[in-house]
């Protein structure tokens, strides 16, 4: 009898230690499990300057790793939300796929409690998206052709072909091209929205036999410019400094850019939404964002990034103050709703 107590001591001993046992590497995993979080981007060769300026050392002061993927794909956030059944914590999200996110309540509020909305410029910090990156379409032109001050300054200077002779190009695509065709047409920058379609097709017909090349990659402005095809064209302002920085005869004309801004969003129901948000506060911290302007001119929404800028590489910035107060911000809604119809109008067109 008094062995068969020792032995049933010994059994709930054993028990108690393994349950104990079971509770704290259950704890130590989820708290592993923790330390993630899944952000889903474009990929490609910006994936790596993402990993070195926000993602290693991110993880490095926090812990908490950054497991990348690749591509965007708003097909897929669709699925993974309505299933319940979800994969990535943090979305990038194009400017009218973030539209749609929103309005389907596919991303999780954010909380400004973590991320310091003070410091960002208000148009980027939204209720559920937060900037990712701003970028300009801008009017380029060749320095060799067109010296300082006496360069087209306006669009209704690229589409005065008498005044500022040259070969021209623009993209292949509606987008921005309304809102240049307008204001080429002299209306006002806060009445560009709704945009009068109709008008800014009359704007386009005046141009368009002076088009040399209609691009449609964003590397073909850039290399328009450097073999000499073209003398003005509109681009993306990356692409420009970029060959700039390589000694290119180009400059950029900040006054009247379209500026737009691509956004991140937690997604609903993502298993790491903390971190997720702690992420997302790091990436606009402004060291942070100074470092990332340093290789690629996109900046975030941080307005104190300013402060950690050399003179020179602020003023390249679209969001620079000076360049700021110049552009056009577009409408994200307006394009949402009006994309398809005017696309089926620009086919049309560019086949007459």
């Amino acid at each position: 009898m008094e062995r068969y107590s020792l032995m049933k001591k010994k059994f709930w001993l054993l028990f108690l230690l393994g349950t104990v046992f079971f509770v704290f590497s259950s704890i130590n995993s989820m708290a592993a499990e923790d330390k993630i979080i899944v952000f889903n981007s474009s990929g490609g060769a910006l994936d790596a300057a993402q990993r070195k300026v926000f993602s290693d050392p991110f993880e490095k002061e926090t812990g908490i790793k950054v497991i990348h993927t690749a591509p965007v794909n708003f097909a897929k956030l669709k699925a993974m939300v309505e299933s319940g059944n979800v994969e990535w914590d943090i979305t990038e999200l194009p400017p009218r796929d973030m539209v749609r996110a929103v309005r389907l309540g596919y991303l999780e509020p954010l909380d400004y409690t973590i991320i310091n909305k003070a410091d960002l410029i208000p148009e980027a910090a939204l209720p559920y998206a937060i900037g990712g990156g701003f970028y300009s379409t801008i009017l380029a032109y060749n320095t060799k052709k067109f010296s300082k001050g006496k360069h087209p300054q306006s669009w209704a200077d690229f589409w005065n072909v008498n005044k500022f002779p040259g070969r021209r190009s623009l993209r292949n695509s509606p987008a921005d091209n309304l809102e240049i065709a307008l204001l080429a047409d002299g209306v006002p920058k806060d009445k560009i929205y709704p945009i009068d379609v109709d008008r800014a097709f009359r704007s386009l017909d005046k141009i368009k036999p002076h088009i040399a090349v209609w691009w449609s990659v964003g590397a073909q402005p850039a290399q328009l410019l450097t073999d000499n095809e073209v003398d003005l064209t509109t681009s993306w302002n990356g692409r420009i400094t970029d060959i700039q920085r390589k000694g290119a005869p180009v400059e950029i004309e900040w006054n009247e850019a379209i500026l737009s801004l691509s956004y991140y969003g937690v997604v609903k129901g993502a298993k790491h939404k903390t971190n997720a948000m702690k992420y997302l506060a790091f990436r606009q911290r402004p060291d942070r964002q100074a470092e990332w302007v340093k290789a690629l001119p996109y900046p975030g929404a941080s307005i104190s990034l300013y402060k950690y800028l050399t003179p020179e590489l602020a003023k390249i910035m679209p969001t620079y103050p000076e360049n700021l107060k110049k552009a056009i911000k577009v409408n994200n809604e307006w394009w949402l709703e009006n994309a398809d119809r005017v696309q089926e109008k620009w086919n049309a067109w560019m086949l007459k």
